[in-house]
């Protein structure tokens, strides 16, 4: 027998009954209600009359309450809430807000089952507030969890600092503002020019460009919180009046090396030189920079990474401040590769090989190997340009490569294959081989005639790869020229005598094709307040040009035909000094670049003045 008690203990308004079989001695009563007292009796019951009973009281537990309920984000008018599941099957939540000691004001929403997160708006700004929440369940509901969130105040930008004044340039930074959108940052010159921008909430950090030198700004700053605009932070800056540098040359540039030389700057107390790879090589070197005293005007850089192209940036240093800069480019040369590398002679034991002295090598290794055997090595200095392969196996074909090595990185290899002897007199290699005519497209070979020789094989390969092709000519031939080579391009060429079907040692040279042609006297002329125009020099069979302009982040590229010498750009920003370049086309292949910088200006006499 089950007997709902009341709270108070008196007996409720109806009792149930289940019946068991002689042999049950457990048995699990359902259907009752959560958190609510029970008494449980059992009566023992015979043919013919009821036994003793025994009585117990229980209390069954209450629904499970939502957990972790917790303010996950504050607004100025606004708290988002969030909470984890209860077990059990729920019909939703119930979210409200308590009567406050504003008379009539409240807050309650029903929310489906699913919910884990809800948005209360339409508060004040700058109050606590206590939210409560329950399970809503068939059976009934759970107890109530609270929590107590306080939305933001409107406040202003703290820590607002301009610094770093240039000619022409300022830095802000400012610390974020807790639950802002976003910023307007502000700036208004001596003579009422105003100029802001909206800036998202990731930004505690604005260069402001195209300022006056020599000028007073106010500069200010306000959070914004969606329609909403924070309180006004402001600071004065003057920018400098002292002049920049005008030269910055880059010279004397090897594979890890190179010599930069800048005019002096009258009053300058320092320079700051930063240096890193431009976005196509990043990850060859990481960006550097160090400070340099005033009497400086030349450093060598040391330790860069080879075959990389660089932007180089200087600064003029006037005490704390740092003043203009000037940026310039430049591309290390990559590793040499060994050149004129040949077999001067060779035994059915032995070959001789030897080579030209490599600019900037600290050492050369040899190695050597005949069919699948693992490669035997050799380093030899600097200064040794022979070397004698000892202990060879007759009449076996080895491969032989040398390196020029650079310090801890080995250059390019070169290799070349060849057949030690029977006994028999070797046939001669061709001598006084050499490169005498280099073009776009195009090689033009020499050498000296090799006695006995029935003709010579000429064979050429890209250095980096690719399909080789060869060529045999006559006894008589003494040159030859090598066709349809592609531009900017290093091969590999190899010249051997033959007697018959024999084929002597061949001679091994490197070449590299000439570039192609980049446009020449490239200049922005009658610059306006808004507009420029470029002007080159046509450059002959190309099929048009590339042409583009940036500014920061932005990018804009035009495709003009071969006809074009001229070009006008509209819609730029005052004070803002672009970078425009130009590309020659041939066909779907693009030339050389060419750059200039430029700063847009209403007049010629004013963009003279800004850039003093």
């Amino acid at each position: 027998m089950v007997y709902p008690l009341r709270t108070s203990g008196h007996l409720p308004l109806q009792q149930r009954h289940v019946d068991l079989k002689a042999d049950v001695s457990t048995a699990v009563v359902t259907e009752l209600s959560p958190k609510t007292d029970y008494s449980l009796t059992v009566y023992a019951i015979y043919p013919s009359l009821i036994g003793d009973s025994a009585t117990i009281a229980v209390q069954t537990t209450p629904l499970p309450q939502v957990s972790n309920f917790r303010v996950i984000e504050e607004g100025l008018f606004s708290l988002r809430l969030g909470w984890t599941h209860p077990l059990g099957k729920l019909n939703g939540f119930k979210i409200f807000i308590p009567r406050s000691n504003r008379p009539g004001f409240t807050y309650e929403n029903l929310l489906p089952g699913d919910t884990s997160s809800h948005v209360i708006d339409s508060l004040e700004e700058d109050k606590k507030y206590t939210i409560s929440i329950y399970a809503v369940y068939p059976q009934g509901q759970s107890e109530t969890v609270s929590v107590v969130g306080k939305t933001l105040k409107l406040v202003q930008v703290k820590k607002f600092l301009v610094q770093n004044s240039t000619t022409d340039t300022v830095q802000a930074r400012w610390a974020s503002v807790k639950g802002a959108t976003g910023y307007r940052l502000t700036w208004e010159s001596p003579d009422g020019h105003i100029e802001n921008i909206n800036l998202g909430d990731n930004f505690n950090f604005y260069m402001i460009q195209g300022l006056q030198s020599a000028s007073e700004y106010t500069i200010t700053i306000n959070p914004i919180f969606g329609d909403i605009e924070g309180p006004i932070t402001s600071t004065k800056v003057k920018t400098l009046d002292s002049s920049a540098v005008q030269t910055l040359k880059v010279s004397a540039v090897s594979t890890s090396t190179a010599v930069i030389i800048w005019n002096s700057v009258p009053g300058a107390t320092g320079y700051r030189l930063a240096w890193g790879p431009t976005p196509e090589f990043v990850g060859r070197d990481r960006p550097k920079q160090l400070a340099l005293n005033g009497s400086t005007t030349e450093y060598q850089l040391r330790n860069v990474a080879h075959d990389t192209e660089y932007v180089l940036s200087l600064y003029v240093l006037f005490g704390p401040l740092v003043g203009p800069g000037i940026s310039a480019t430049f591309r290390t040369s990559p590793l040499g590769y060994v050149s004129n590398f040949k077999v001067s002679s060779y035994t059915s034991t032995s070959v001789d090989v030897e080579w030209s002295p490599i600019v900037g090598a600290t050492e050369y290794k040899l190695t050597w190997k005949t069919g699948d055997s693992s490669p035997q090595s050799h380093y030899l200095d600097r200064s040794v340009l022979f070397h004698r392969i000892q202990d060879l196996i007759p009449q076996s074909t080895y491969t032989i490569t040398i390196y020029a090595v650079y310090g801890n990185s080995e250059g390019p290899e070169i290799s070349l294959s060849q057949l030690t002897g029977t006994g028999s007199e070797p046939i001669q290699a061709v001598r006084e081989v050499k490169v005498v005519d280099i073009g776009v497209n195009s090689f033009t070979l020499s050498w000296r005639k090799t006695p006995g020789a029935s003709g010579y094989n000429i064979s050429w390969i890209p250095f980096l790869g690719g399909n080789e092709k060869s060529q045999k000519v006559s006894a008589a031939s003494t040159t030859y020229t090598i066709n349809k080579l592609r531009e900017s391009s290093a091969y590999k060429i190899q010249v051997s005598s033959m007697v018959g079907k024999r084929e002597g040692s061949p001679v091994l040279l490197t070449a590299r094709t000439l570039d192609l042609p980049k446009v020449n006297g490239f200049a922005a002329l009658n610059t306006t307040a808004s507009s420029t125009v470029l002007n080159w020099t046509r450059v002959a069979s190309v099929s048009g040009y590339l042409l583009s302009w940036r500014h920061i982040s932005e990018t804009k590229t035009e495709t003009l035909g071969p006809g074009f010498s001229s070009y006008k750009i509209n819609n730029l920003l005052y004070g803002r000094t672009y970078i425009f370049s130009i590309r020659p086309l041939y066909g779907e292949v693009e030339g050389p670049i060419n750059t200039v910088y430029q700063r847009i200006c209403k007049t010629l006499l004013k963009c003279f003045l800004l850039s003093l």
